[in-house]
């Protein structure tokens, strides 16, 4: 669903009962608070402050679903009953702070919904303010008390954007004749997923793959350690058959690091298109990828007392490796 499809079900559903999407919830009217009492009043400024532009927002106290959504969502925690309900809850995603504005509006991801907490606005980020508060589906304004409960963190920011990640799949992702992916496999650690995507995305890779999954691919740590890398690039859910099938039928090398083969990561030859294989934390690659007939074992040569590198680090080592020789930057002998 694009923004103006969700706007048009956003105008439809206004005068639902509580809880059947973004818009149907308890606020009816603007100047109400979600809980239908008065609410603090904004739009008095007339200097293009924030103030201004939040002028008819709806304001939501503790007990609005939007605040209990947003606490979820940040906690990485189960929603409420009254938000399981909404469109593809399963796919939504919390950012807090204006970091991820100018990107999610760039990439056009979806947003649903916006708080913000007008009097904590820095002067510098009053722009931003007004360009989500056009561009998410609603916006609801927020007390300095709520973004620190909201928050998971101390010192909190002054706004919170709910996205919804959009679906791609491998059909969708568009080839070129040098390509540089990475395959999540089996990954638990949201922070090092989210970590393995930034570093993808600044060697400016392509595209990632999460199989075998352990984490929700929307979990707050991932999303904020990939510094928005998680929705800039295509980041696709896929099932080992259908993965192995459609790489190998595609013409991509899977390189996989194996601390039992032969041949350097730097020996590896990375033209073409190319998909680096990241194993799990703590058990590493699933044995199959050894008898998939395009894979190639590669090993990061350690010259001290341990016996291998964090998954994260050796993402990024093979990954610059492969973009970096793909684009003429380096060249080996």
């Amino acid at each position: 669903m694009d923004s103006k499809d969700f706007d048009r079900t956003h105008d439809r559903t206004r005068d639902r009962t509580p809880g059947t999407s973004f818009a149907g919830s308890t606020v009816k009217t603007p100047g109400k608070d979600s809980a239908g009492s008065p609410g603090t009043e904004f739009g008095k400024d007339a200097d293009g402050s924030p103030g201004a532009e939040l002028g008819s927002c709806l304001f939501a106290g503790p007990g609005a679903w939007q605040v209990k959504l947003a606490k979820a969502l940040m906690g990485g925690k189960k929603l409420p009953p009254e938000c399981e309900v909404l469109p593809d809850a399963d796919r939504l995603f919390i950012c807090e702070g204006d970091w991820a504005i100018s990107r999610l509006i760039q990439r056009e991801i979806e947003v649903p919904l916006f708080l913000v907490c007008p009097e904590r606005v820095p002067e510098g980020s009053v722009g931003a303010v007004k360009a989500m508060r056009r561009y998410a589906g609603e916006t609801v304004v927020i007390s300095g008390k709520i973004c620190d409960k909201i928050s998971e963190r101390d010192g909190s920011d002054y706004c919170f954007v709910v996205g919804r990640l959009p679906v791609i799949r491998l059909g969708d992702l568009v080839l070129k004749e040098n390509m540089t992916a990475i395959v999540l496999d089996g990954q638990e650690q949201p922070g090092n997923i989210g970590a393995i995507l930034r570093s993808l995305d600044a060697a400016g890779g392509d595209f990632a793959v999460y199989v075998n999954r352990r984490c929700r691919m929307t979990h707050p740590r991932l999303i904020r350690s990939s510094l928005g890398a998680a929705f800039m690039m295509p980041f696709v859910a896929a099932e080992w058959d259908e993965l192995t099938g459609w790489l190998g039928d595609n013409g991509f090398k899977a390189i996989v690091t194996d601390l039992t083969a032969k041949a350097s990561y730097l020996d590896a030859d990375y033209s073409g298109r190319v998909a680096i294989i990241c194993g799990n934390e703590y058990k590493g690659i699933s044995p199959e990828w050894k008898s998939v007939p395009f894979a190639v074992p590669v090993i990061i040569p350690m010259f001290g007392s341990v016996e291998s590198l964090n998954v994260g680090f050796a993402a990024t080592l093979v990954a610059y490796e492969s973009a970096l020789r793909q684009r003429g930057v380096i060249r080996r002998n």
